[in-house]
């Protein structure tokens, strides 16, 4: 049965990627969940014109037992800070200004250096260089892999300062993508957020908004309770709350029910909850003018969001009854 099986999944792959070879309208393809050896895999990667993914969103964490926690979170916030300051900078890389979708760059380099450091927790004595090394497999990701690989490392590795010389941000490139394999392509709280809005409505103003709570999110350990989906919800239905001060929103009907049947997260034990944790985690994070994400939301083009000022935190009871109600705007 098992040679059979592998010869049934051998032509499912390599019709998906005769079809994928061809395919201009589809931009992402989930297909988590299917059983495609490793030869598949590469083989729809290869001719595949839209993004693929082949895991879900994961929960991902160190290896228990092996780093203080409290003491991963600090530096981690620190380094995805100043990940996001590296990558908007005038001295980063023309690959990176470049970026096709460079908040979809962004959210790519955290994904990787969280499951890098979730398959190696020996690595957590060296934040910067993975931090380094996964923003060259983002933006390799997301130019199809049409960059220069040393051009690439090496103005990275200019970034540091001296700390890291090219060939040691290349080698550790090549480390994580050996360790995470196919798991470089799973979806992102930004790839979710994007399709939510779609289904739900957005504007300039509110995309924003929602951006900066994910941001806010990545940086946080809120990330390592709830799945990427329930933080992309989350902003999403936060997005909506700040109409009285500037934030547009656009008229959808039944949104709450639109976005529900998206998500497919448990409103009462996950989404709830991370919406709760996320009016939370707004306002405490409003006011530190410190970190970067707070500096670079109050730039024009991304509508200075970071000025709003919170609303006041809400528990979770209060969110399963709002988004049980359609006739609640």
């Amino acid at each position: 049965q098992a040679p059979r099986a592998s010869v049934r999944e051998a032509v499912v792959a390599r019709c998906l990627a005769e079809a994928l070879a061809s395919n201009v309208v589809l931009e992402e393809l989930d297909l988590w969940g299917n059983a495609l050896t490793d030869d598949g895999k590469r083989a729809i990667l290869e001719t595949a014109k839209c993004e693929v993914f082949f895991e879900p969103g994961l929960l991902l964490q160190p290896r228990p037992g092996l780093v203080d926690p409290a003491y991963h979170c600090k530096l981690r916030e620190i380094l995805f800070d100043w990940i996001s300051q590296m990558h908007t900078s005038i001295h980063a890389p023309r690959a990176l200004d470049g970026a096709l979708d460079p908040q979809g760059m962004l959210f790519r380099t955290f994904s990787h250096i969280d499951a890098y450091l979730a398959e190696d927790a020996l690595k957590h004595t060296e934040y910067q260089l993975i931090g380094v090394a996964c923003t060259v497999v983002a933006a390799e990701l997301e130019a199809g892999g049409a960059l220069e690989d040393e051009e690439l490392a090496g103005g990275l590795a200019s970034l540091t300062d001296g700390a890291y010389t090219q060939e040691q941000v290349r080698k550790e490139a090549d480390a994580v993508r050996k360790a995470l394999g196919f798991k470089l392509h799973q979806p992102t709280a930004y790839t979710f957020l994007r399709r939510y809005l779609r289904r739900t409505g957005w504007t300039e103003e509110s995309f924003s908004l929602a951006n900066y709570l994910i941001e806010l999110a990545a940086m946080d350990k809120l990330v390592f309770v709830y799945r990427p989906q329930a933080v992309a919800a989350a902003a999403a239905v936060l997005s909506r709350q700040y109409v009285p001060q500037g934030i547009a929103v656009r008229f959808m009907l039944r949104w709450k029910t639109k976005l529900l049947q998206c998500a497919h997260v448990d409103l009462e034990r996950e989404l709830a909850p991370c919406v709760a944790a996320m009016t939370r985690l707004h306002a405490a994070q409003h006011s530190r003018t410190n970190i970067f994400v707070n500096k670079k939301y109050e730039w024009a083009r991304l509508h200075r969001v970071a000025k709003i000022t919170p609303n006041l935190p809400l528990d979770a009871a209060f969110f399963v009854g709002y988004l049980t109600s359609d006739l609640v705007a």
